[in-house]
């Protein structure tokens, strides 16, 4: 008993030399005079060892991207549902799922290029712009040209954006489809035109590589898989009917990867129609988020509108965050989770982040947009000691830079 005792006091001494750790950097980084949320938990044992304002709403950014993640690993297991098809005597009809592999730069699926190009009957393509918001709500509208706001369609290609690349003054552009509406301005910044699919790109740089979302629409899937296919596409809307299957291509950790370790929107909002397509609904992505609410408790203190947390209308707590972590360490073998989530001073957006113990690592997911930075994950100390924490900072008067410095003092205190 008195072994038993004096280890609890040892213990309880080393958890407040800890939180005093804590405590002083954040207050030499400031935090607390900013908006700012925290929760740092021993993950096994659930003892808080850090708070403040752990219950308290804040704009997670892509730190929403961990509930997307939570919510696609439950429904989608390990295979990428690829598209939705109905054969009839003569005619092959198609609906898309939301895939974002098809022709996207870097994983580069092909199913049903593959399944198009090896039918001889007429190919309709019955999906209806109805189903789909191109544009989350909450979206900064002048963003529309930037790279991380590429649309939401019902089959993404090339991941909805065009690349534009200038070397020793060739000109190359993919898809080459969209080649003929590409122009020189005298800009320094490329552009898109705001309502339609015309692009223009400095003449006075030498070399660059641009990207910038399309306008998608079912007419232009129909149009961009006709090119790619050399075969006609009709356009003929229709509900996917009972007897229609889902083809299944491409392992969803494919999709994973470049979702948080990139932290790329446009796969972060297709997630959520795979999901939609496993379940046999339909979006908008209100639609589909609204029915995983009523499916799950854990959804509803929080305010969520979109899959990738670009919108400013997303609202979490530190203590949302710390529960969507927890139960993927419970739903996700720890091998696979920690190659999921960039790693610190290795992977990622966090790759330049680095511990002064280097024995020690941290695997999160990074959040920002301006006056906004958060970072959520597992902190693993040199001794294997594992936490679980979230660090939400919102409406700072300075860069991002500071704040990820401010952030890397308190989980440098966690040693």
């Amino acid at each position: 008993m008195k072994l038993l005792a004096y280890l609890s006091l040892v213990g309880i001494i080393a958890t407040s030399c800890t939180s005093s750790r804590i405590k002083k950097a954040f207050k030499l980084g400031h935090l607390d005079e900013q908006a700012s949320g925290i929760l740092i938990q021993e993950l096994e044992s659930g003892k808080v060892v850090f708070q403040h304002h752990a219950d308290q709403y804040f704009m997670p950014a892509s730190n929403a991207k961990l509930l997307t993640f939570l919510q696609a690993n439950r429904v989608l297991k390990d295979s990428i549902p690829s598209y939705r098809y109905l054969e009839t005597a003569d005619t092959l009809y198609f609906w898309g799922t939301g895939d974002p592999s098809l022709l996207h730069p870097n994983i580069h699926g092909d199913a049903l290029l593959k399944k198009l190009e090896a039918s001889n009957k007429v190919l309709v393509l019955a999906d209806s712009d109805e189903h789909v918001r191109p544009l989350g709500s909450g979206w900064a509208w002048d963003d529309y040209s930037d790279d991380y706001s590429a649309e939401i369609s019902s089959i993404p290609m090339y991941n909805n954006q065009v690349r534009i690349t200038q070397k020793s003054g060739v000109k190359t552009v993919s898809p080459a489809y969209f080649a003929s509406n590409v122009s020189l301005g005298k800009s320094l910044f490329a552009k898109r035109a705001y309502h339609a699919n015309q692009f223009e790109v400095p003449s006075i740089k030498n070399d660059f590589i641009e990207v910038m979302p399309f306008i998608t629409s079912a007419r232009q899937t129909a149009d961009l898989l006709s090119y790619e296919i050399n075969k006609p596409i009709y356009l003929q809307p229709k509900k996917f009917d009972e007897r229609s299957r889902l083809a299944y291509a491409g392992k969803v950790d494919s999709l994973f990867v470049p979702m948080l370790h990139d932290s790329d929107n446009q796969i972060a909002e297709q997630m959520l129609y795979l999901i939609a397509a496993q379940k046999n609904w339909v979006g908008p992505t209100n639609k589909i988020i609204e029915k995983l609410t009523k499916e799950d408790s854990l959804l509803k203190p929080i305010k969520w509108v979109d899959g990738s947390g670009l919108s400013r209308y997303n609202l979490m707590r530190p203590k949302d965050l710390v529960h969507i972590l927890s139960k993927l360490k419970e739903e996700v073998a720890e091998e696979r989770l920690f190659k999921l989530l960039p790693e610190s001073g290795s992977t990622g957006t966090i790759r330049r982040m680095v511990l002064d113990d280097t024995r020690s690592r941290f695997y999160a997911k990074s959040g920002s947009f301006g006056n906004t930075y958060n970072l959520s994950g597992f902190y693993r100390d040199a001794k294997g000691k594992l936490y679980v924490f979230s660090i939400m900072t919102n409406l700072a008067n300075h860069g991002n830079v500071n704040t990820r410095m401010n952030i890397l003092w308190i989980l440098n205190a966690l040693r």
